[in-house]
């Protein structure tokens, strides 16, 4: 049992039969652990130390050497794996390989096949084999709704996983050889400049995505001020000097904190800005409202006899 409690401990439990192949040991010997109960099969391919623990990670690492050849965890469970809002590690788990000729499957994982697979891009992460969380987003562009993905490359943004750079130029990469979501990752990156803060919360990206909605470009988290630093708006409307701050009834219905807002909208007001401000109740239940006024403000400001102004707290 040595090799394969050595393996074992370094994979959450688990070994797979073409390793222990490898290791010289035979499939008589693999029989008889299962027979004495020390190995219990998982799947024809997948055998679990007795008395070890079935976690999350069990359950990755078995699909991955469920999986044939050397596979790692991708899509939806890889973007669980990097701790992505949203995704879960439900078995079977989603794994990639590269692209054999011929498609299996396999009780405990959803094989995907790629042709080229980055090797670059393949990381070892807790013990599991994972894709990279760029390749992830790439994978997650071709498999499900583009506003999913792009909240995925959004969280993976804001959370240092993924960078300008390093997701331009895999497009490139992967752009050459006619992937899947190509024509999705494209369009969200070139809404992303080199500068582009991500949201850090449902919120910032719902107030995002409705001013794109009518054609309104905002940039994220600019820092206000000149001779005196006023503090970093939520939004501006690209190329003015008109800002959007978005606040929550949570962390700004108290009064201290409206009387702290009303001086912050007054000093950018004083140092040239326009500002409108949005409320959380306003961005989730009226959107129509909320799109109107991100379109107005864009084009004309405040200034507009009344049609636009700051809503009423």
């Amino acid at each position: 049992m040595g090799v394969i409690r050595r393996l074992a401990e370094a994979q959450h439990g688990v070994v797979g039969r073409r390793q222990m192949w490898a290791e010289g040991i035979a499939n008589g010997v693999l029989h008889h652990r299962v027979e004495c109960g020390t190995l219990v099969p998982m799947s024809a391919q997948v055998l679990r130390v007795a008395g070890s623990p079935i976690t999350e990670a069990t359950m990755s690492m078995a699909g991955v050497l469920d999986s044939p050849g050397d596979a790692y965890l991708s899509h939806g469970s890889a973007a669980a794996w990097w701790g992505l809002p949203g995704f879960f590690l439900n078995s079977p788990v989603h794994t990639v390989i590269p692209w054999q000729g011929t498609t299996r499957r396999t009780r405990l994982a959803i094989v995907h096949y790629h042709r080229d697979l980055p090797a670059d891009q393949l990381r070892l992460l807790n013990g599991v084999p994972v894709a990279s969380p760029a390749l992830t987003i790439f994978l997650l562009a071709g498999a499900v709704h583009p506003g999913r993905t792009e909240r995925a490359l959004d969280n993976a943004w804001s959370m240092g996983l993924v960078t300008h750079r390093g997701l331009n130029d895999l497009l490139q990469r992967l752009a050459a050889r006619g992937r899947n979501g190509i024509r999705v990752m494209r369009r969200l990156l070139a809404e992303r400049p080199a500068d582009y803060v991500a949201p850090q919360s449902g919120l910032e990206a719902r107030v995002n995505r409705l001013a794109r909605d009518v054609g309104v470009q905002l940039r994220r988290q600019i820092d206000s001020g000149d001779q005196e630093w006023i503090g970093r708006v939520d939004f501006a409307v690209e190329g003015s000097n008109r800002v959007v701050e978005v606040f929550s009834q949570r962390y700004h219905g108290s009064v201290l904190d409206r009387r702290a807002d009303e001086r912050r909208v007054s000093r950018l007001t004083e140092a040239g800005f326009e500002v409108l401000t949005l409320w959380d109740s306003e961005v989730w239940n009226e959107a129509d409202r909320v799109r109107d006024l991100l379109a107005a403000f864009s084009r004309e400001g405040l200034n507009l006899e009344g049609k636009v102004s700051a809503p009423e707290r």
